[in-house]
């Protein structure tokens, strides 16, 4: 009997080892899923007249200001500002980070810990700000399955974009560089004080790394 129980339980034992890699996987899907859905509700919301629990003024970037009748219509006041969600109800969200190039749509959460990239990218902290003049950095893991998080990343070139929306406007920065560089090599993070730039960064090659791959844009002015 205890030899029945002891097999029964090796077997099941098994079958959870197999399944973690798909059920990992579908959990990860679902946390995306959910940060774009709440994401979404919240700027409908806003759109809608219904001001977001704790909700914070922020300015909107210059690339982003229309008249003073386009502003009031999407919720923006007319002395430049909009109400816009408070990010730390929706998991340290920043915004959505969008290639269209690779098939790409994912949340960005605040701070690139472990946690956070172990469900989605997540940018660099004291790097710069979507739109705005600076280094913004992005991290994130190249999952073995295809298309899954920067797995295609490295299929970015010269001239293809980017486009990243926090909420109140949508940024499209255009590739100027595709690099690689070795972990300690964080000169990539550095702005140049003059550019609006974007920093997209993950492990190469996906198997046993030992490089960074650097997709480097900025927004032409």
């Amino acid at each position: 009997m205890k030899m029945r129980l002891f097999s029964v339980l090796l077997m099941l034992a098994g079958i959870v080892v197999l399944s973690y890699p798909t059920l990992a996987e579908e959990y990860q899907d679902y946390q995306q899923q959910k940060l774009v859905r709440e994401w979404q509700n919240s700027l409908r919301n806003i759109s809608n007249g219904e001001e977001a629990s704790g909700s914070i003024q922020t300015t909107v970037p210059p690339v982003a200001e229309a008249s003073q009748s386009g502003e009031e219509a999407n919720g923006s006041a007319g002395n430049g500002e909009k109400t816009a969600p408070d990010f730390s109800s929706y998991q340290n969200m920043e915004g959505i980070l969008t290639i269209e190039k690779i098939d790409l749509m994912l949340p960005i959460l605040h701070g690139a810990s472990d946690k956070n990239m172990k469900t989605t990218v997540a940018s660099i902290e004291n790097t710069g700000k979507p739109g705005e003049v600076g280094n913004y950095a992005i991290a994130g893991h190249r999952n073995f399955t295809y298309g899954r998080n920067f797995n295609r990343l490295d299929e970015m070139t010269v001239g293809d974009k980017i486009e990243v929306d926090n909420g109140q406007a949508a940024f499209a920065y255009t590739v100027t560089e595709k690099l690689y560089v070795k972990p300690e090599e964080v000169w990539v993070l550095e702005g140049n004080r003059e550019d609006k730039e974007i920093t997209l960064i993950t492990c190469h090659p996906m198997h046993n790394p030992t490089h960074r791959l650097i997709i480097k844009g900025k927004i032409a002015e």
